[in-house]
């Protein structure tokens, strides 16, 4: 930066969030992960491959925007940790909530379900973007990683 070079040109970036015109009506504050999996249950249970959804909430745990940030494969999905926590920052989240599907139907994690879960815990924490759950969900049923223990279990107003 000392010496800097004529004529180079430096791209100018814009970002813009753009809201749909479709939106979630009626979602209030969730306090349990059976009110989060009824809410996004409807974008995922037919997919015929699996699907990463992430929602971005408020301080007051809240829903703000969701977004399906991961398409896979039959029985994987390759996430990028960014996208998800992209979509969080552009939306002023204090939290966010995972989803995924298993397209075997069967909500038990996998050995890589779980290192995801901790990738996302570990950057929320640096980004100061909390990981509320991350949720599988299942033909008959979902497993709630907050449930199990393995994410913290947060407090609606312990957030800010």
């Amino acid at each position: 930066m000392k010496k800097p070079v004529r004529g180079k040109k430096i791209g100018i970036v814009h970002l813009q969030m753009v809201r749909e015109n479709r939106s979630l009506y009626g979602m209030g504050r969730f306090t349990q992960p059976e009110e989060a999996v009824a809410a996004v249950k409807p974008l995922l249970e037919l997919a015929d491959r699996e699907m990463l959804a992430v929602m971005s909430l408020s301080v007051k745990m809240e829903p703000l925007a969701i977004e399906i940030a991961a398409i896979g494969g039959m029985d994987s999905c390759t996430i990028d940790i960014r996208c998800i926590f992209k979509h969080a920052l552009l939306n002023n989240a204090a939290c966010i909530l995972c989803f995924h599907n298993h397209t075997s139907g069967n909500p038990e994690p996998s050995i890589d379900d779980c290192l995801m879960t901790k990738k996302l815990q570990e950057a929320g924490k640096l980004l100061g973007v909390v990981l509320a759950d991350h949720i599988i969900i299942g033909t008959d049923g979902f497993y709630s990683f907050m449930e199990h223990g393995k994410v913290d279990r947060l407090e609606p107003d312990s957030v800010a």
